[in-house]
């Protein structure tokens, strides 16, 4: 099985979370001095295809960013069946109700493609927000957004299954 390698570690990695962070669309929202912050917290990896970057049922404890490549989300079903629910890609997240609930993961992640992703530990993601507040507060209200936005697609999904209307 293939697995995440760390793309580097130290004051290099540092300049260069910086910059993955800065590029990303999905810290857009976020001053330099925030994503300084965040670059000394967070971990770059790479993840060929086929890289299962979570695993379903794996005890929750990250938070990832896709930075470059494509992500298909998978659900376990019966007889070792996989259905593939979702495609992430650059600038998106995965990860977000582990992080804050510590349940494990409800689907797998795999790499669809050569990607690069960032992580940051669900217990680095705790002294970020109890050390950087106002920080740690902008990246709740992102997750919260980004919940609260699928939950209103899977909804929308489902009655449209329900009703057998699009």
């Amino acid at each position: 099985m293939k697995e995440l390698q760390l793309l580097d570690n130290g004051d290099s990695f540092r300049k260069n979370a910086f910059k993955l962070i800065k590029e990303s669309r999905f810290f857009e929202d976020f001053s330099d001095d925030e994503i300084e912050v965040l670059s000394r917290w967070m971990k770059a990896y790479s993840a060929d295809t086929g890289c299962v970057i979570l695993n379903e049922g794996d005890k929750s404890n990250c938070l990832c960013i896709i930075i470059k490549g494509i992500v298909n989300i998978f659900k376990g079903l019966p007889h070792d069946e996989q259905l593939k629910i979702a495609e992430v890609t650059s600038d998106e997240s995965i990860g977000e109700m582990g992080i804050i609930d510590g349940e494990p993961f409800s689907a797998s992640a795999i790499a669809s493609e050569d990607s690069i992703v960032l992580l940051i530990t669900k217990e680095d993601f705790e002294d970020v927000v109890n050390k950087h507040r106002d920080l740690g507060n902008k990246l709740l209200w992102k997750l919260a957004k980004i919940l609260t936005e699928r939950l209103r697609h899977t909804t929308k999904r489902l009655a449209a299954l329900l009703t057998g209307k699009k």
